[in-house]
């Protein structure tokens, strides 16, 4: 589970209008968008104790069948659905951690996955997906789809029959990508 994904959209939608970072508009001067607020002892208990449901006000207040303690409170015309209350149970007994906001997390480099059939980093990663769903790659198509689907991908029109016959007889090891280069030269490219 992770807290960003699948816990900040949930707080956010129904419980930081109440409970946010402004302390003017704040209620209860409890914030839950921070661990800081969420986990601070107030009045004998916690909004939330990681890993003790029982003890995390936060858990007790959304499942409350009164009007007058369940969270979010009727007048506030939102409610918890029985999935949302499931993942804050889980993300509560799982030990409740918060992460910062998605945008101030570092981007982290990815591991290229080692995988037989990709010719790239792209289809390496493609390749490696497939794998883990039991898919594989299809074949590499034969040089006259490619030069076909590459004609009408960046010009928009079917190639001549010149061209296709100055392609097929192009046996050079990099004849394609000359091909892209030629394409992308012409007035037609893009329009």
């Amino acid at each position: 589970m992770e807290f960003n994904r699948d816990i900040r959209p949930i707080l956010s939608d129904k419980c930081f209008v109440c409970h946010r970072f402004d302390s003017k508009a704040r209620e209860a001067n409890l914030r839950l968008d921070t661990a800081e607020g969420a986990y601070a002892p107030r009045d004998g208990s916690q909004a939330i104790k990681p890993g003790d449901l029982e003890h995390s006000e936060v858990w007790h207040r959304i499942t409350n069948t009164n009007s007058e303690k369940v969270m979010p409170p009727p007048e506030s015309s939102k409610s918890l659905s029985d999935a949302e209350k499931d993942l804050l149970k889980r993300w509560i007994e799982e030990g409740g951690k918060y992460q910062a906001p998605w945008a101030l997390i570092p981007p982290q480099k990815s591991k290229i996955p080692v995988v037989a059939g990709g010719r790239n980093v792209i289809d390496q990663f493609i390749a490696g997906r497939l794998e883990k769903e039991g898919l594989g790659l299809f074949p590499e198509a034969d040089r006259m789809t490619l030069f076909r689907r590459v004609t009408l991908d960046l010009t928009g029109l079917p190639p001549t029959p010149a061209q296709v016959s100055a392609f097929l007889d192009d046996n050079k090891p990099d004849a394609y990508e000359r091909l892209v280069d030629r394409l992308l030269a012409t007035r037609d490219y893009a329009e």
